[in-house]
């Protein structure tokens, strides 16, 4: 009799932990659509995918012409929307062309959480929702910050999907799924330039509010010139022009909000070496 009941507790016991598990089972990493991985479908089967009406629009607030400058913080929004369901998911990735992780995501408030997945062998780091973080009417905009890698690596791939649910707990019926994904490619003057082995320049903050810094190296005295464009190449202001030599330096720049804001080229001439950087003035 005692047996009996130690086993009735024990399976008791397992059945309450397996719910504790499925109501914190929220958003899932590796459900995105992406090269290798499954999307929402795997659970939530009850429809056709893309279909039912809704959608998944990804936005960037602080980028041009989904063009990423190397380093810059970009602000994200992806949107799950289909009028009459009152609680949405999401999940996305950032992938290089190798399929591997692209610049950096952050979460920026409590909607959304950070979890990996591994497909052959490397670990792919997720946004995804949390535990009713999408319980809204209609629709749901999810918020995060990503920052592009450092150096100019390519195309960089999001891949992203959303789940329009009914809530009625059943992940199998009545919720709708969508997917999309987005390329975004280096800006044309973003890639910083090895002017010798052992000459670079850097240029930074990325947007620029008031001060830009342009950090550089010469090997002999110089004429060093930074002029503003606008994206038509026209010079917008010379902001500096002096001989300097030989040894690292950074030039700091300020008043640049004086400027309207909007994309720029920064252009940097050392003797006959020019770098230019596409920035982005805000204010």
């Amino acid at each position: 009799m005692l047996q009996k009941f130690t086993t009735v507790l024990s399976a008791a016991f397992g059945f309450l932990l397996l719910c504790s598990v499925a109501l914190n089972d929220d958003g899932k990493a590796g459900r995105t659509g992406s090269p290798g991985e499954l999307d929402c479908t795997a659970c939530h089967n009850n429809f056709a995918l893309n279909s039912g009406g809704g959608s998944i629009v990804l936005g960037a607030t602080n980028m041009t012409g989904w063009e990423y400058v190397p380093g810059t913080v970009y602000h994200m929004t992806a949107t799950v929307a289909r009028s009459g369901n009152p609680l949405f998911g999401m999940g996305l990735e950032a992938l290089t062309a190798t399929n591997t992780n692209a610049g950096t995501l952050t979460i920026t408030n409590s909607s959304t959480q950070i979890k990996s997945f591994t497909v052959n062998g490397v670990s792919r780091k997720n946004v995804v929702h949390t535990l009713n973080g999408g319980n809204t009417p209609d629709a749901k905009t999810f918020e995060f910050d990503w920052t592009a890698p450092n150096t100019n690596i390519g195309n960089v791939t999001f891949y992203y999907a959303g789940v329009a649910s009914n809530a009625d707990g059943e992940e199998s019926t009545g919720d709708h799924v969508y997917t999309g994904s987005q390329v975004v490619t280096p800006a044309l003057s973003t890639s910083i330039l090895e002017l010798a082995p052992d000459v670079e320049i850097n240029v930074y903050p990325n947007p620029v509010t008031d001060m830009v810094k342009v950090d550089y190296a010469l090997r002999d005295a110089e004429r060093v010139a930074i002029t503003l464009h606008d994206l038509n190449g026209r010079v917008v202001e010379q902001l500096m022009s002096a001989t300097r030599q030989p040894g690292r330096h950074t030039e700091m720049i300020g008043g640049l909000d004086r400027f309207a804001t909007g994309s720029y080229v920064l252009r940097t001439q050392l003797g006959d070496r020019t770098l230019e950087r596409r920035v982005q003035i805000q204010h």
